[in-house]
């Protein structure tokens, strides 16, 4: 933030037993030192269990008002879409995020296509490669 950086600070589930699992939703409340107007977040993890690849949709901000104040400080969004995984996106196990004051869906939703190719009727036209293929449209592509 315009005043500095906190350390790393570790995001404690006491509360939750089975953390950040599919389409769920953890809260945390830490106290650190006031970095002023927030200018990104940086999140990951360490990558060291099994499983421990994590598709972050987003996370949200709000500064509590401290005892005996009445300011009301607005969410700030940090809006991600991506896999936190060494298997998978681009590998990476921490992101930066930009602030947002507005929220929203970071992910396209997933559908469902049903795809027919057809291997030519020539001598030699089969292949044993790995064949891919990426779909592009207004929304963007479906990656590799």
């Amino acid at each position: 933030g315009e005043n500095g950086s906190t350390p790393s600070i570790v995001l404690d589930y006491k509360e939750n037993k089975n953390p950040s699992e599919r389409n769920s939703k953890d809260e945390f409340s830490i106290n650190t030192i006031d970095v002023g107007q927030i200018k990104k977040i940086r999140i990951g993890h360490n990558g060291e269990k099994p499983g421990a690849g994590w598709f972050l949709e987003k996370v949200i901000i709000k500064p509590v008002s401290k005892e005996g104040e009445s300011t009301e400080y607005p969410e700030i969004f940090f809006l991600c879409g991506r896999w936190l995984a060494k298997d998978e996106d681009d590998g990476q196990i921490v992101r930066e995020l930009a602030p947002s004051s507005q929220d929203g869906q970071a992910s396209l939703p997933w559908l469902h296509y049903k795809i027919k190719v057809y291997t030519g009727d020539r001598r030699g036209a089969g292949t044993d490669a790995n064949v891919f293929m990426t779909l592009t449209g207004t929304n963007g592509d479906s990656g590799r």
